[in-house]
C-alpha cells in the first residue's frame, strides 16, 4: 500500500476516534430527577412516634413516587426540616437534579397525617357548634347525618340535619375540618335562633309587600327554608329564613321592570332581609373549546416515541389556536412527566408547536405520527431545536425529531 494512502487512512482513523471521543463525552443530562408534585400526603391510622420512623415512611413514599432507587436516595434528597404536631408529621426535603447544571425542582414536603374517623370528626364539629350556639340549642336542633372524609387527606366534613320541633326540615348544615382538626369552613346559623314564623305566615307577609299580586290576581307562592348570610348586622352572620317565591313565568316586561319575584323573610322576626328580582339572562356565550389536559400531552408524546429518549430530556409543547396552553415534558427515571407551564430552571431541548384541532384529531387516530405527516401544514405544527443535532441524537431524539419534522 502506498505510503500516502497509509497516512490518509491513519489520519482518518485518528479523526474518527477523536470525533467519537468528543461525541460520547457530550453531557446528556441523564439521571435527572424531575418531580411533578411538591407535596406528598400520606394518610395513616397512626402517625410515627419517632423522627426516624417518620423519615423512613416518608422515604418509602418518595421512592414509590419517583422511581429513584434506595441506594440513590441521598444523592437526590436531603432532609431540611422535620416537625410534629399531635396529628401530623411535616418533613421538608431539599431536592437536587443530580447531573444537571440547574435544578428543576423546588423543595418537597411530605405530610404524614393521622386519619380522621367519623366519630372523631363529629366530636370536633360538635364541640365547635356547642361553643358557638350552646349545648341546649345544639341538642334540640342538630342531629348527625354523615361524615365525608377524603382518602387523600386527613380532614373531612361533618353534615347535620336541622330539627324544628323534633322534625327534620330541608336544611343541611356542615362543618369542615382540616388535617389538624381545626375548623376550616362552616355553613350553620351563627347565633341560636328559633323558627317562630310559619311558612304560611311568611307567605302572608310577602303578599303584604305585594308579592304575587298581579292585576288583581292572587298568584300562588312557595316557601322553603334557606340559610341566608349577612343577617343580623354582623358580617358573616347566618340566619334561617323563608324564601318566598312567586310562581310565575317572567315576561319581557318583567325583565324590563325588574319585577320582584322573591323575598327572604327571617324565620324568627318576620323581617324581610332580602329580595329577588327578575334579571334578563345574558345571551349564551359560545362554549370555549375544552382545554388541553396534561394527560392528552402525555398520550401525544408517548405515541410519538418519547419513551425512547434518555432521562433528562425536556420538550416544550405549545398549543396554538386555543387558550394558549403550554406544557413541558421531562423524561425522569424511566417515566414521562408532563406539567403545565414552562420550565423555570432548565432549557428545553426542543419546542413543539401544534394546532389545537390537529392535536385532538391526531389523538383520535391509530397512527399519531402518520396523521400529523398527512394532515399538518407548516402553520399547524413546527419544531424548533434549542440544542445541537449531535446532542439531540446522543440523547435519543433522532427518531422522535424525524417523526415531528415529517409532520
Amino acid at each position: 500500500m502506498p505510503l500516502k494512502v497509509v497516512v490518509l487512512v491513519g489520519v482518518f482513523v485518528l479523526v474518527a476516534v477523536s470525533f467519537c471521543g468528543w461525541y460520547y463525552s457530550l453531557p446528556t443530562g441523564t439521571d435527572i430527577l424531575f418531580l411533578d408534585k411538591n407535596v406528598l400526603t400520606v394518610v395513616l391510622d397512626e402517625i410515627p412516634e419517632t423522627r426516624e420512623e417518620a423519615v423512613s415512611v416518608a422515604e418509602e413514599r418518595i421512592l414509590n413516587e419517583t422511581g429513584v432507587s434506595r441506594r440513590s436516595f441521598d444523592r437526590y434528597f436531603r432532609l431540611l426540616v422535620s416537625n410534629r404536631t399531635e396529628f401530623q408529621w411535616r418533613l421538608v426535603f431539599n431536592v437536587t437534579a443530580a447531573g444537571s447544571p440547574s435544578n428543576l425542582n423546588s423543595n418537597l414536603t411530605v405530610l404524614l397525617v393521622k386519619k380522621m374517623l367519623p366519630e372523631e370528626g363529629f366530636g370536633v364539629a360538635d364541640k365547635f357548634l356547642v361553643a358557638l350556639l350552646g349545648s341546649e340549642y345544639f341538642n334540640a336542633h342538630f342531629t348527625r347525618r354523615s361524615f365525608d372524609s377524603n382518602s387523600k387527606a386527613a380532614g373531612g366534613t361533618a353534615y347535620y340535619s336541622y330539627l324544628h320541633n323534633s322534625t327534620e326540615i330541608e336544611l343541611s348544615f356542615w362543618v369542615r375540618l382540616g388535617n389538624d382538626r381545626s375548623v376550616t369552613g362552616q355553613h350553620t346559623v351563627s347565633t341560636p335562633q328559633e323558627i317562630t314564623v310559619t311558612a304560611e305566615q311568611a307567605k302572608e307577609i310577602a303578599r303584604e309587600k305585594g308579592l304575587g299580586l298581579e292585576q288583581g290576581r292572587k298568584d300562588p307562592l312557595s316557601a322553603a327554608p334557606v340559610l341566608v348570610g349577612g343577617v343580623g348586622g354582623r358580617a358573616g352572620g347566618w340566619a334561617v329564613c323563608w324564601r318566598v317565591v312567586w310562581q310565575h313565568t317572567p315576561t319581557e316586561q318583567d325583565y324590563e321592570n325588574r319585577t320582584l319575584y322573591g323575598l327572604d323573610i327571617h324565620c324568627t322576626t318576620g323581617e324581610v332581609v332580602g329580595e329577588h328580582r327578575f334579571v334578563r339572562p345574558p345571551p349564551p356565550a359560545p362554549a370555549p373549546p375544552p382545554p388541553v389536559r396534561t394527560a392528552q400531552i402525555l398520550t401525544l408524546v408517548e405515541r410519538l416515541g418519547f419513551e425512547e429518549v434518555e432521562d433528562g430530556a425536556v420538550i416544550q409543547v405549545n398549543v396554538q389556536n386555543s387558550a394558549g396552553e403550554k406544557f413541558f415534558v421531562v423524561r425522569t427515571f424511566g417515566r414521562t412527566v408532563v406539567k403545565e407551564g414552562e420550565p423555570e430552571n432548565a432549557d428545553a431541548d426542543l419546542t413543539l408547536r401544534v394546532d389545537y384541532d390537529l392535536l385532538l384529531n391526531a389523538l383520535k387516530s391509530e397512527d399519531v405520527a402518520g396523521y400529523l405527516q398527512n394532515h399538518a401544514t407548516s402553520s399547524d405544527i413546527s419544531v424548533e431545536l434549542h440544542k445541537s443535532k449531535v446532542l439531540l441524537q446522543k440523547k435519543g431524539y433522532l427518531r422522535l425529531y424525524e417523526r415531528l419534522k415529517g409532520g
